[in-house]
């Protein structure tokens, strides 16, 4: 059975529960990169940072209290050092002209992930906010989620020129057996994959869709202002936010 999961960084947890309830080589895991940007030189990806991660592990912060010691970073730009490692690794491979498919893939494996993970697009497509009425600015989307009391949302703008869905993700796709829509942001995670250009081309029409129950975790204003919710693409049906329940449905449906 092959399973394709769509989850930003609020469903890491439920991604490494659902591996831990397949067979190695079951899933693969596609991930948002609206949230992404450049920092000290380093290419964030924030939704590839939690999902690379391994649970349990206590973060520690050298790397970025020190930068922030020195005013070189903003607040909002604090990062762990685990994550820093992976952003040193990663933005070395783009830099010598690795794709970011390719970056994942490879930094998956050496993290021993128990699921393969891939970014939604390889191309740079950032998400911001505009803020303030009376002298309206656009803001990165994380500065705004950093504090999003301290401002006022008014729209939602994507940075980009040519983007598209990935190619490894296409690939991905078109064999899959069950999507499944994780319990994740669906204004910051799932309706940002589901908009990519070209991707639902690869979601055939009779594809089972397994739409996991959760409330959205973004700011109630910037739910407001990002419009309305993606359609859900497929069959689709609502399924617990339970790994086992999952599985059990998954594989129910695949039999089917």
């Amino acid at each position: 059975m092959r399973i394709t999961l769509i989850i930003g960084a609020d469903g890491a947890s439920f991604a490494h529960d659902l591996a831990t309830q397949l067979d190695p080589g079951e899933l693969t895991v596609i991930a948002p990169t609206v949230r992404d940007h450049w920092s000290a030189w380093l290419k964030a990806c924030p939704d590839l940072d939690a999902l690379l991660g391994t649970p349990g592990v206590t973060p520690t912060y050298g790397v970025a209290d020190q930068l922030r010691s020195i005013e070189y970073s903003p607040e909002w730009q604090r990062t762990s050092d685990q994550v820093v490692a992976h952003r040193l690794v990663r933005s070395e491979l783009i830099g010598t002209g690795f794709r970011l498919s390719d970056a994942t893939l490879a930094a998956a494996t050496r993290a021993d992930l128990p699921y393969r993970l891939l970014p939604m697009s390889d191309d740079r497509a950032e998400l911001h906010v505009v803020v303030g009425e009376d002298q309206p600015r656009a803001i990165h989307v994380d500065e705004y989620l950093a504090d999003p009391g301290a401002h006022t949302p008014t729209e939602t703008v994507l940075v980009a020129e040519a983007w598209s869905v990935s190619p490894a993700v296409t690939a991905v796709l078109e064999q899959t057996d069950v999507l499944v829509l994780g319990p994740s942001s669906r204004t910051l995670a799932i309706d940002p994959v589901l908009r990519t250009p070209g991707l639902l081309d690869a979601v055939r029409d009779d594809l089972p869709v397994l739409v996991v129950d959760h409330a959205d975790t973004a700011p109630a204003d910037l739910v407001r202002v990002a419009g309305l919710r993606a359609a859900d693409p497929g069959v689709a049906e609502p399924v617990p936010a339970d790994a086992a329940a999952v599985v059990h449905r998954a594989r129910s449906v695949v039999v089917s």
